[in-house]
């Protein structure tokens, strides 16, 4: 392969790259700085004070329910903008992992489901219950 085409894949590669930084960038920041600025407010603890008991059972903290509701409903980074600014334990960022690895975007995702003339529902319910099933199983084993 000649020098100046390994240099363009290089560049190619690297604007690539950057790109995707920026983009994931844009969704992060936001999200950690209204995260951040409402752990000093009345707001983000009593969202987790009100989500604590159900949280639990997963062992993750109250504010849990913020990122999974935003790992699900938007995507994965501002669910991790969340926990980044959640200073969370080794098991709840875990748990949290396992449970948003399987189960997240399904906004986005029953679109392409939809245009693949798959089963919406039975897909979404699916990855739901299996990242929720599968974290359960992961908290109780770290916990023990």
């Amino acid at each position: 392969m000649p020098a100046s085409s390994s240099a363009a894949v290089l560049w190619a590669g690297a604007r690539k790259g950057l790109s995707t930084f920026w983009m994931l960038m844009r969704i992060m920041i936001p999200v950690y700085i209204v995260v951040s600025i409402l752990n000093h407010t009345p707001v983000l603890p009593a969202i987790a004070e009100f989500f604590e008991p159900y949280m639990r059972f997963w062992h993750l903290p109250g504010e849990a329910a913020l990122a999974m509701v935003l790992g699900h409903c938007v995507n994965i980074y501002a669910a991790l903008a969340v926990i980044a600014a959640g200073g969370w334990d080794p098991v709840a960022v875990t748990v949290a992992g396992v449970i948003l690895g399987i189960s997240h975007s399904h906004v986005m995702e029953a679109a392409i489901f939809g245009q693949m003339r798959a089963p919406v529902v039975a897909l979404v319910s699916l990855r739901i219950i299996a990242g929720w099933s599968l974290g359960w199983v992961v908290a109780a084993i770290m916990a023990a």
